[in-house]
């Protein structure tokens, strides 16, 4: 898909610094919920009070992919001088290699080493686009000890500076985290507890489950091509089990919604509907889902508050239209809602750009 007639400006809002959460609410799911009826009313909740506003028959999807500890930092010595960096891993391409981001991009070049902990050197090797580098870490094996043990959580730059801790290991993963791959969370599934969850099925709301590897699209600015309209974010991979698609078809035969935990299971979805046929198996998705989709398996959404000029704002928008985003946003900023990845949440309860042909 090319890019679309669309402008940074139309995603752009201010938001103060003092409003970025900089550690999530203990419990989780004492956080704040704005829920979005099919009205456009908002009503001031929080998660813990989720199940009052789901129906028996209802189906509920997370995303259970989880995060690796894929921060690295180490020391670049450069004409006899000592320089800090940091290299975040995207994936493993084969063996000792990944491909990653680097800061400051401009010193990792290619030929070059940085020395991290346990021993282990990150070889630079040619870069992949304007933005990836290709690394190789010699000694690490196939490197999941060596991040177990020395690589941090990559939370987001706006959070402590990206600079994550022991705690942002517990609280930077879903409680449904078990298959690994990703360099950001699923947000909007750290607000669930295991009581919260519990409650849900007591209340007759079925849950499910999708995998799609959160890359780098999840953070990265939006881009413009040389005519200022914005560009296509990068692919993702996800597993495509036809299950899900039998679980949805059961949730509208029974009269239930079918209500995404996060954008990230949005993404998956939509992806799933684009090509209902195709094997189980690993597939990339380079679906962008703007303000004109028609949405197919998706009915209703739970997701924080974005950041702007984001692809995650563009893909709220197609949700719920323009007026009810800026109403929305407007009065979470209004109500000392906290924003982005360990703030808030709301609940689209009825999602606006829904196809009236979509699949059953």
């Amino acid at each position: 898909m090319g890019s679309h007639t669309l402008g940074l400006d139309m995603f752009s809002y201010e938001l103060p610094r003092e409003k970025i959460a900089q550690r999530p609410v203990q419990p989780y799911d004492a956080a704040k919920l704005l829920v979005i009826d099919q009205h456009g009313s908002l009503h001031d909740s929080t998660f813990r009070d989720l199940p009052a506003f789901l129906m028996p028959r209802d189906l509920l999807v997370f995303n259970n992919t989880k995060v690796i500890p894929a921060r690295l930092f180490g020391t670049l010595t450069n004409s006899g001088r000592e320089r800090q960096v940091e290299i975040l891993l995207l994936r493993q391409t084969h063996g000792e290699e990944w491909r990653a981001l680097g800061r400051p991009m401009k010193s990792l070049v290619p030929g070059c080493e940085v020395r991290l902990q346990g021993g282990i050197v990150a070889e630079m090797g040619p870069r992949s686009g304007d933005r990836e580098l290709t690394v190789r870490l010699r000694g690490s094996g196939d490197g999941d000890e060596f991040l177990t043990r020395f690589g941090t959580m990559p939370i987001p730059p706006y959070i402590r500076g990206g600079k994550g801790d022991e705690q942002d290991r517990r609280d930077y993963q879903s409680p449904l985290a078990r298959e690994s791959g990703s360099v950001a969370a699923p947000t909007a599934s750290l607000h669930f507890t295991e009581s919260l969850l519990s409650r849900i099925r007591d209340a007759g709301v079925a849950l499910a489950e999708v995998t799609l590897h959160v890359g780098p699209a999840s953070f990265l600015a939006l881009e413009t091509d040389s005519a200022g309209q914005i560009a296509p974010p990068g692919g993702e991979q996800y597993f495509y089990d036809p299950e899900i698609v039998a679980q949805i078809a059961q949730t509208r035969s029974k009269g239930g919604r079918v209500i995404a935990v996060g954008t990230t299971v949005v993404r998956c979805l939509e992806s799933i509907a684009a090509f209902p046929h195709q094997g189980a198996g690993w597939f990339e998705t380079k679906l962008f889902l703007t303000p004109d989709h028609e949405f197919q398996y998706v009915d209703g959404v739970i997701t924080n508050f974005h950041q702007p000029e984001t692809t995650h704002l563009l893909l709220v928008e197609a949700l719920m239209g323009r007026e009810l985003l800026e109403r929305a946003y407007a009065f979470a900023l209004e109500n000392n809602y906290r924003f982005l990845s360990y703030g808030d949440g709301m609940f689209i309860s009825s999602v606006a750009g829904a196809n009236p042909k979509r699949g059953k």
